[in-house]
């Protein structure tokens, strides 16, 4: 009994930090795993999202001159993946709105998912792709589900200012938003 005590504490954290950072392709939790927040629900702060006009560049030519810590405005359409949001966190992956999803095919029974982009090759994503966490006070992404919230659906187009707090030659890009336009 002990050992699987010990299993279990060793390999939850393990499994947290695996979902964490299956943004990149890996897998991911079902589309009914983050479903929008529950009236009177955790809500996102007040004044982060608006509605309006996106303007900036799109995820691939921002990801071109991105450095940690440098403020950036970014558009994108939020998709990447089957499940693009993060299970019970602020985070969620957006793409360049260059790309084409598959809802941009013109078959409309083409795909059941086409925010999840897979008529696009797996290189042209990445290079295409941000992730977009909210965070709190402390700077940990908020503990609540934002698919849904204040427009956050997918294929949404939106403009997300914020700070890099990630960025690599590996195709890495994450910012943490101060504020979101949602067209």
């Amino acid at each position: 009994m002990h050992i699987i005590r010990t299993a279990t504490t060793v390999l939850s954290p393990i499994a947290l930090l695996a979902a964490l950072t299956a943004c990149d392709g890996g897998s991911t939790p079902a589309p009914s795993a983050t479903k929008p927040a529950a009236s009177g629900a955790a809500t996102l702060p007040a004044g982060l999202v608006s509605r309006g006009a996106v303007e900036g560049p799109g995820v691939g030519a921002a990801k071109a001159t991105a450095k940690v810590g440098q403020p950036i405005t970014v558009v994108g359409r939020i998709g990447g993946s089957e499940n693009p949001y993060v299970a019970g966190r602020a985070v969620f992956t957006i793409v360049d709105p260059s790309l084409k999803s598959c809802a941009d095919a013109g078959d409309a029974d083409h795909c059941a998912t086409p925010w999840d982009y897979c008529c696009e090759s797996r290189e042209s994503l990445k290079k295409n792709v941000a992730t977009i966490e909210i965070a709190g006070a402390d700077g940990r992404p908020l503990p609540i589900a934002v698919r849904g919230l204040e427009g956050l659906d997918p294929l949404a187009t939106i403009a997300v200012t914020g700070t890099v707090t990630e960025a690599n030659d590996a195709g890495l890009l994450v910012i943490r938003a101060t504020r979101i336009a949602v067209k």
